[in-house]
């Protein structure tokens, strides 16, 4: 059966094993992080007219100094299933060996899913004749075997999820080329099966938790506040009229702006919703745009996540090592990493495969491109210079 991706074959004992030390050394959960959000934009060519862009980041400290990354593609022939897939994969050395941590990808029919860290997490317990698959084998295992997002819960159902290691508490986002969006949680030792229509999904507590934590943020509008104009009065001096609006961003007042998963839940939800209401998305590049700016408001600097006290053995400053845009109609991929946030695209439609292939996440650059010797001669006072949505004689 295939498994987690350690380095070199291990049988699943010893892989569960090694999880357990692991989380025993350096404490648990290993990480909080991870944001999704989902951008539809109109597209004639998908099932219902809309297609959506898929943004994710992926939060992780450095455990003990050994933890990298790499995009990898998993050929049919190695997962021994029915599709190839793409995945930045986790790599942390650890006792001589390497763990290897699919968390996220897409496979070559468009199918699509993104693990999160999701502690509340209580999975189902063995049955007799039942096979199980482990919390970490999600990822690797429906996108080699499942086309979409219903061939995905069939498989769940045909088989008991249960835990391995403290460090594989995740609930999963799923979607696929038709537009519909799932998200997945195991509680009480039941699956639970979301028709994600928010399309919005964090971290802890449970998915409903954030849908109604939603109703306690109605204060946020679109809106210039103008509500208390009628309270205006004159006072001295230079102050001039009170209460009034000064500057922007006051509709906004009282939008959680920490790192904490209600707050990156909400900003998600409200900000690509106010963004969506002034500016409708018109095409893919549109939704390119807004999740490139909706993962920079969620994106984690290194260090000003306060680390856990119990996490003798590991830096547990957990950062925003890449983030991810990704479109299963069109089956595209682009990722982007912590130093070196040029994007990067693949095309799963012109990938082979059969072959496995491999592409470092961070290239040891920053990727700034020096424009010096590349400046045109400047435009004249009566050209015209052209902007998204104006013109203006200069």
């Amino acid at each position: 059966r295939y498994r987690f991706l350690p380095s070199h074959s291990v049988d699943q004992l010893s892989l569960n094993m090694k999880l357990s030390v692991f989380a025993a050394l350096v404490g648990v959960p290993a990480a909080s992080g991870c944001s999704y959000v989902e951008m539809p934009y109109p597209e004639p060519s998908a099932p219902n007219g809309t297609a959506y862009m898929i943004g994710r980041t992926m939060e992780f400290p450095d455990m003990m100094g050994t933890t990298t990354y790499r995009i990898e593609t998993f050929p049919r022939n190695k997962t021994a299933g029915t599709y190839g897939f793409v995945s930045p994969v986790t790599i942390i050395g650890f006792l001589s060996d390497t763990i290897r941590v699919p968390a996220e990808g897409m496979n070559e029919h468009g199918f699509t899913i993104s693990a999160l860290s999701f502690a509340q997490s209580g999975y189902e317990s063995p049955a007799k004749g039942a096979a199980t698959l482990a919390p970490e084998d999600v990822v690797p295992t429906l996108l080699a075997h499942c086309a979409d997002i219903e061939s995905a819960l069939k498989y769940l159902a045909s088989v008991r999820v249960v835990e391995t290691s403290p460090l594989t508490d995740l609930h999963w986002a799923m979607a696929d080329a038709t537009g519909r969006s799932v998200a997945v949680e195991y509680l009480e030792g039941q699956r639970v099966v979301y028709e994600n229509t928010p399309r919005v999904l964090t971290n802890d507590p449970d998915l409903k938790w954030h849908w109604r934590n939603l109703n306690t943020q109605v204060n946020l509008s679109p809106n210039f506040p103008t509500a208390n104009e009628f309270l205006e009065v004159q006072v001295g001096g230079d102050v001039g009229a009170v209460p009034r609006t000064v500057g922007h961003g006051w509709n906004l007042y009282g939008m959680p702006g920490d790192f904490s998963p209600p707050s990156r839940f909400s900003r998600l939800f409200y900000l690509r919703g106010y963004a969506m209401h002034a500016r409708p998305l018109h095409s893919e590049e549109d939704a390119i745009v807004l999740g490139n700016g909706l993962l920079n408001n969620v994106f984690i600097p290194r260090g000003v996540n306060a680390p856990e006290p119990t996490a003798t053995y590991l830096d547990r400053h957990e950062y925003t090592p890449y983030g991810i845009l990704k479109n299963p109609l069109h089956k595209t991929v682009m990722i982007r990493a912590y130093r070196n946030s040029q994007w990067k695209k693949l095309d799963l439609k012109k990938l082979d495969f059969s072959k496995a292939l491999s592409w470092p996440l961070e290239d040891g650059s920053l990727g700034v491109e020096d424009i010096t010797d590349k400046g045109a001669p400047a435009q004249t006072r009566n050209e015209i210079a052209r902007g998204s949505d104006f013109e203006i004689s200069v």
